[in-house]
């Protein structure tokens, strides 16, 4: 696995950091429920680029996680760190796509 090598959040120093917020567009489709969640990981080079965007939950639409992927590939981060190095890591985020309106 080319990605082995990657370091979960737990075995971190320092956890990767978004520098920039990263918004993520809710595509327009007709989906069958009106909130759909799932978890990703996000890999990250020790250069702080994003370089693979993996969807945990196969049954998630296609066109929201390319919507995830979309906004994460080009993102950028300060690097995770082990002792003050940077190094490759991956993080898992949960993102959640709800199509209701808010309250209030």
């Amino acid at each position: 696995d080319a990605f082995a090598d990657y370091l979960p959040r737990s075995a971190l120093s320092v956890a990767p950091r978004a520098q920039l917020p990263v918004l993520i567009d809710f595509p327009s489709f007709v989906g069958e429920l009106e909130r759909y969640a799932g978890e990703f990981d996000i890999f990250i080079d020790d250069n702080g680029g994003v370089v693979r965007v993996v969807a945990d939950d196969p049954s998630l639409p296609p066109i929201l996680v390319k919507a995830v992927r979309d906004a994460f590939l080009p993102a950028r981060f300060a690097p995770g760190e082990v002792d003050g190095f940077a190094v490759r890591s991956r993080i898992r985020i949960e993102v959640v796509f709800d199509s209701r309106s808010a309250p209030g």
